[in-house]
């Protein structure tokens, strides 16, 4: 009920920001209603969007059920063991702002949920979770243990986890998780998280110095990336060789081997951030990296039929410009033509840059031209020569949004020094 009740909050919210950009956009209108009416419409879409993912949250929590025991779970189940001090359970639930500084461009999940889903192809995240919780968090499965039984269960979960999750925070508690986790000497299995600022990483570097047998990096003051990252309570991973030698990369930083600006989303900046941080990781428990293809492939079918579409509608400009004198032929060639045969060209080759800025353009002027078209009924539909190419324009585009071609496109994100290209049909 919670969450049903979310979501028509935040439709609500929706609707009543329309209501107030509209009028924040047409002065004539935001006089007629007044702007107290257009400041309330605001307060409202703030306090409905931001009440409505607060109730959605409250709703999946509300759901979550304890689990059995960790020393119970079947030794064929595969697991992540996430250990975390308890104070950072806040910041594991909240939510990440979106690309527009707010929440409301992102993904409604916790950074908590986006951390299990990113490592969810080696098995269920579960944890201990807070004794004072009232409502498990969502993201982790969660065993209440007592106080004589929190040791026994994070051994029991050492033993069955295929990957452990260790958040570098303050504790002793926590002190004593990383003593049992190097004695097991496993250390390609294990991943810190460096969480919620530098501080608190160098903090926790300084007090495990002694554990780690060569010790931890610092933490990069600028590193080289070509994202600026929004803010997360995430900040960074650390993960391991098997002779103990850590490497240390913040989410959306630049890698030797992989672009990753190419692959990271602003609206689920963790999801798809923190496997690309660790990505050797995956490939040497054998598994494919979130987001990322294994190595790069062939040129799908659906991208040569994309081309030509929209480039059946790039013809059609050209040819509209055949009547004009020389002048506006060549402003119509710079301004029209040449960007949109450069964004196809791009696209057959597979640059992410080119992909983007066709499916983006193209989008809108599918849209625009479907509005327009849906408004001349009553006066007629549109002339044929022109409906035509853009009704080509419109398939090449969605023929862009398929899955093989995002593959196709991420596979890409491979620099040259990775393995030697597929060749292309």
């Amino acid at each position: 009920m919670l969450q049903i009740i979310g979501w028509a909050a935040m439709a609500a919210g929706l609707i009543s920001g329309s209501v107030a950009y509209t009028a924040i956009r047409n002065p004539n209108s935001a006089l007629r209603q007044g702007w107290p009416a257009t400041a309330i419409e605001l307060v409202m879409m703030t306090v409905l969007l931001g009440g409505g993912r607060w109730l959605g949250r409250q709703g999946r929590r509300n759901r979550t059920q304890a689990m059995e025991p960790l020393d119970a779970l079947p030794d064929s189940e595969k697991i992540v063991l996430f250990l975390r001090a308890f104070a950072d359970d806040d910041g594991f639930a909240a939510v990440q702002e979106g690309p527009s500084k707010g929440p409301w461009a992102a993904t409604m999940d916790t950074e908590e949920e986006q951390l299990a889903l990113a490592v969810a192809p080696f098995g269920t995240m579960v944890a201990l979770g807070k004794p004072s919780d009232t409502l498990p968090q969502v993201g982790a499965n969660r065993h209440y243990a007592s106080d004589e039984d929190w040791k026994a269960q994070v051994l029991a979960g050492l033993d069955r986890a295929g990957l452990i999750l260790l958040a570098c925070g303050p504790g002793r508690s926590l002190r004593w998780e990383v003593e049992q986790v190097v004695s097991r000497n496993r250390p390609e299995e294990l991943v810190l998280i460096s969480v919620r600022d530098t501080e608190q990483y160098e903090s926790f570097r300084a007090a495990t110095r002694d554990l780690f047998p060569k010790g931890l990096p610092p933490h990069p003051d600028d590193p080289v990336s070509f994202t600026e990252p929004p803010h997360s309570h995430i900040q960074a991973a650390i993960w391991f060789d098997a002779d103990w030698t850590p490497h240390l990369t913040v989410l959306g930083q630049d890698d030797p081997e992989v672009h990753v600006h190419k692959l990271v989303k602003y609206s689920a900046w963790v999801k798809t951030a923190f496997p690309l941080a660790i990505w050797p990781v995956y490939q040497r428990a054998g598994l494919a990296v979130p987001g990322l293809p294994a190595a790069p492939r062939a040129r799908p079918w659906t991208v040569n039929v994309s081309v030509a579409l929209t480039a059946l509608f790039v013809g059609s400009l050209q040819a509209s410009f055949i009547p004009m004198d020389g002048d506006e032929q060549m402003t119509g060639l710079l301004l029209v033509t040449l960007p949109f045969t450069m964004m196809l060209y791009g696209t057959w080759r597979g640059a992410w840059v080119a992909v983007q800025l066709l499916k983006g353009l193209g989008g809108i002027l599918c849209f625009a031209f479907l509005l327009i078209a849906s408004l001349s009924f009553d006066y007629g539909l549109p002339n044929p020569l022109l409906a035509v190419p853009l009704l080509a324009l419109c398939a090449g585009v969605l023929l862009l949004f398929r899955r093989d071609v995002g593959e196709w496109v991420a596979s890409r994100a491979w620099k040259a020094s990775h393995d030697s290209e597929v060749s292309e049909r």
